[in-house]
Formats: C-alpha cells, sequence, structure tokens
C-alpha cells in the first residue's frame, strides 16, 4: 500500500509541478492523425489539438452568456 503525502507541505522555495499524463493510442491512428493535420511531432499535435479545444470551449462560453441578448431591434427584416 502507497503511504499519502498529502498531509506533507511542500518548501517554500519548491515550484508546483505539473502533471504529465501517458496515454496509449494506436500508431496507425496517431500517423493518420498527424498526417492528416500536418504535425511534425506528437508533442505538435497535442498542442494543437488542445488549444482548439480550448478555442472550443470559450466560444461556447460566450454563446451560452449571449444568448437571449439581442432583441427584436437588434434585426433588420430586410435582410431575413
Amino acid at each position: 500500500m502507497r503511504s499519502s503525502y498529502k498531509h506533507v507541505k511542500p518548501h517554500k522555495h519548491v515550484k508546483p509541478r505539473t502533471r504529465a499524463i501517458t496515454v496509449r493510442v494506436p500508431g496507425a491512428r496517431l500517423a493518420k492523425v498527424m498526417r492528416a493535420r500536418r504535425s511534425a511531432t506528437q508533442s505538435e499535435l497535442i498542442n494543437a489539438l488542445l488549444s482548439e479545444e480550448e478555442e472550443r470551449l470559450e466560444a461556447e462560453r460566450v454563446l451560452r452568456e449571449t444568448t437571449g441578448a439581442a432583441g427584436k431591434a437588434d434585426f433588420d427584416e430586410r435582410l431575413l
């Protein structure tokens, strides 16, 4: 059984670490997506995918916040 060190506080001069993860992806699937995205490295591909997802989430958040904000006066019926 592994002991937990959650109760131990780090020293003030120690920078908190970012967590790294490991995933298993079939090589053929990874290569196919890398070719399609024209990514030279796996890291480049992953960073691009994460950036796009963050952008999508931000756009979705803004859309939710502005839903219903436009009134009838904001629309020109000639364009509809």
